[in-house]
């Protein structure tokens, strides 16, 4: 009777926990979902339900209750991060809004991820947030603050629904520091693909052509869409292609611009481009005018495009990219694109399924596309920084993620110092997809 009584109790306590773990993980497993499919508010709203049965986050793997003999982890050993993943579903939702809703709403997630960094739970992904944020809200002596705070971040969080786009953004610098820019020596540009020119801003005359590199930069200054109209798109497509000539490696022979382009006219373009491409050769794409995220998928519109939603008239990203990946093309890809919010989607969101591609936007999610005067010229900001950079770095074996960093700051700064930096236009880091961080182009 004894015995009962104790086997009894054992299996009460282990139904118990069964329940209470159960209670916590649908809720979590639930926001997750939502994420995914950016349902932000109802994100948040699972994440609270999940922290009310579970209040803090934990980087460290979750045991789930049963036999000694038969430990199992929750999620193959995954952080649980309510708190965390609530604030960046507070976040995300802040930066489809505007004016004082957004300001709401993206001071509630930047008291979250301050609070989570005030118990010393210092994640990358949680600084890289708040410097988001902080840029969005003008928020500058914030900003500076937290160079010190990403030196220390190590806690784990989970990033199993975070965006492709924010995990690029979290991805540490040489120094070791989420948000730190990466420098190199010459010695890492060394390759046995191609020749090396020396970095340097002063370097005379242009560095060697590799065979295997083509580029295809695509500028619609002119629309129907409202509003539509980028003016400056051509004059960004010329400057573009020159640098690209002169101090990265690319023949004029193999490069391709085209200006104020159906979508019918741009697709023929890379189709014929791709078709002269050798096998495993590398493209530079550059696409300056407008574009919107339907349904999930990414799309660039044509001159001819007079509704926001006429896919008819635009063109698809992954079938754009398609005839290359085909030939094993490695695909270094820059989009000078407004990010506007449609239906809490963003240009950009759509991850690539198939090929080797790396995807930089001129702005984070939610923001719009400045300019600046050059030469007595308007440019676009994000244009003059790729170009400045090329001019800068001079070589024809240049790694992404370092480029990537070297823009970002260019636009941050606005060429005017190595501290901080107050842009209201923000460019994403490269989203790599089967490349590794170094991959040159």
């Amino acid at each position: 009777m004894h015995c009962k009584w104790i086997v009894s109790l054992v299996f009460g306590v282990g139904v118990l926990a069964s329940a209470s773990a159960q209670s916590w993980s649908t809720a979590y497993e639930s926001g997750l979902k939502s994420l995914k499919s950016a349902k932000w508010a109802d994100a948040r709203k699972s994440f609270m339900m999940a922290k009310s049965a579970r209040p803090e986050d934990s980087s460290s793997a979750t045991t789930l209750p049963g036999p000694v003999s038969n430990r199992r982890q929750w999620r193959d050993g995954a952080a649980y991060s309510p708190n965390f993943l609530m604030a960046y579903a507070s976040y995300k939702l802040g930066m489809t809004q505007s004016g004082a809703e957004q300001k709401t709403t993206l001071g509630q997630a930047a008291s979250e991820f301050e609070a989570l960094v005030s118990k010393k739970q210092v994640s990358r992904e949680a600084v890289v947030m708040l410097n988001s944020i902080y840029s969005k809200l003008g928020m500058t002596e914030k900003q500076n603050a937290l160079v010190s705070k990403a030196a220390g971040a190590s806690f784990r969080v989970d990033t199993a629904a975070l965006s492709a786009e924010d995990i690029a953004a979290v991805t540490p610098g040489k120094s070791g520091g989420a948000g730190i820019v990466q420098t190199f020596k010459a010695a890492d540009l060394t390759s046995p693909y191609g020749t090396y020119s020396a970095t340097g801003a002063n370097t005379a005359g242009p560095v060697g052509y590799l065979p295997k590199k083509y580029a295809l930069i695509v500028a619609n200054s002119e629309s129907k869409l409202p509003g539509g109209g980028l003016a400056h798109a051509a004059e960004d497509a010329r400057l573009v292609r020159d640098a690209l000539s002169s101090s990265a490696g690319y023949d004029p022979a193999n490069v391709e611009v085209v200006i104020n382009a159906t979508s019918a006219q741009v697709m023929k373009t890379a189709q014929a481009l791709a078709s002269r491409m050798p096998e495993d050769g590398t493209l530079f794409f550059f696409f300056t005018g407008n574009g919107t995220n339907i349904d999930g998928r990414d799309w660039l519109a044509g001159v001819d495009t007079e509704i926001a939603g006429d896919t008819g008239s635009m063109v698809s990203k992954t079938e754009l990219f398609k005839p290359f990946a085909q030939k094993g093309v490695s695909i270094f890809s820059f989009f000078q694109v407004e990010r506007k919010a449609n239906r809490g989607r963003f240009f950009g969101t759509e991850d690539a399924t198939f090929g080797r591609i790396s995807q930089m936007q001129a702005t984070s999610q939610g923001e719009t596309i400045y300019s600046i005067f050059r030469g007595g010229k308007t440019v676009g900001i994000f244009a003059d920084a790729l170009v400045t950079v090329f001019n800068e770095l001079h070589s024809n074996q240049i790694p992404i993620t370092e480029f990537g960093w070297q823009v970002f700051y260019k636009i941050r700064r606005g060429s005017t110092g190595n501290d901080g930096g107050g842009s209201l236009q923000v460019p994403s880091l490269p989203v790599l997809q089967l490349l590794s961080s170094n991959a040159r182009f």
